[in-house]
């Protein structure tokens, strides 16, 4: 059983990398009848940054392996509870199918999670930077000395870090930042750079750059506030009949029927 559902485990990864081709027979010659559309691809595979960014102390490679691993063990879990429950061949197949792709999931959601969590951490860095470039110091040195400074994003820590230390072997400062923030894909600090970066072409200063930055996050996090706010009452709602209207139900409106009728008909 446990073997068979190994096959079946199999021929379902088989199946799936072949649904990932893109040119088949069949798109071939649909797209003799319409014109081609331009698509994204149908997966897209984790990427070393993600990697990075997630935290995950490894390679491709390992990853691979972990998948693989994760391929193996479920469909042996598999086999073994469609041996219980007579589908032995479908749950080896699913469970397969789980395990393998459960650790780029993981990587990938945990990279997103960080990368959203530095992008929330451009207001407070915005903040402070406005405060010192007020002040009177100047932008390059003020954002160079604000990456010595651990902030509430390890990711944005290691980009201004990163900046900073070529900063200090000669490299254009804001467009070092630029290509790293693009490199992180931290589009608020993306952003910010080449805002700052054009300001000095121009001529412009860099306060009303911060600035207007500084008033743009600030307006979105007050949105942010305003949507988690909104779905408050939802939640509540659904907290209150998942969990207190059956105790009501058990606890009162149940044994008050149950005395009524033991009185009516006692």
């Amino acid at each position: 059983m446990i073997l068979i559902g190994a096959a079946c485990a199999l021929l379902s990864v088989v199946g799936l990398l072949l649904a990932s081709r893109r040119d088949t027979v069949v798109q071939r010659r649909l797209a003799l009848l319409a014109p081609s559309l331009r698509r994204g691809p149908s997966w897209r595979p984790v990427l070393d940054r993600d990697l990075r960014q997630a935290g995950f102390r490894g390679t491709q490679s390992e990853l691979m392996a972990a998948k693989l691993l994760g391929l193996a063990l479920g469909a042996v879990a598999g086999g073994m509870a469609g041996g219980i429950i007579g589908a032995g061949g479908l749950a080896a197949a699913g469970l397969a199918y789980a395990g393998f792709v459960m650790p780029s999931i993981a990587v990938e959601r945990t990279a997103r999670s960080r990368r959203r969590e530095a992008e929330r951490a451009v207001g407070p860095l915005l903040e402070r930077l406005e405060a010192l470039v007020a002040s009177g110091r100047p932008v390059e040195t003020a954002l160079v000395a604000l990456a010595r400074f651990p902030g509430p994003s390890a990711l944005l820590d290691q980009t201004l870090r990163r900046t900073a230390d070529a900063y200090a072997l000669g490299a254009p400062l804001f467009r070092s930042l630029g290509a790293t923030a693009q490199a992180e894909s931290l589009d608020g600090v993306r952003t910010l750079a080449a805002s700052l970066d054009r300001a000095r072409d121009l001529g412009r200063g860099s306060i009303a750059v911060i600035r207007d930055a500084r008033d743009a996050a600030r307006a979105a996090d007050r949105a942010e506030a305003l949507e988690a706010a909104a779905q408050v009452e939802g939640k509540l709602m659904l907290t209150l009949v998942l969990c207190y209207l059956p105790a009501l139900m058990l606890l009162v409106v149940i044994p008050l029927f149950l005395t009524l009728l033991d009185g009516l008909f006692g």
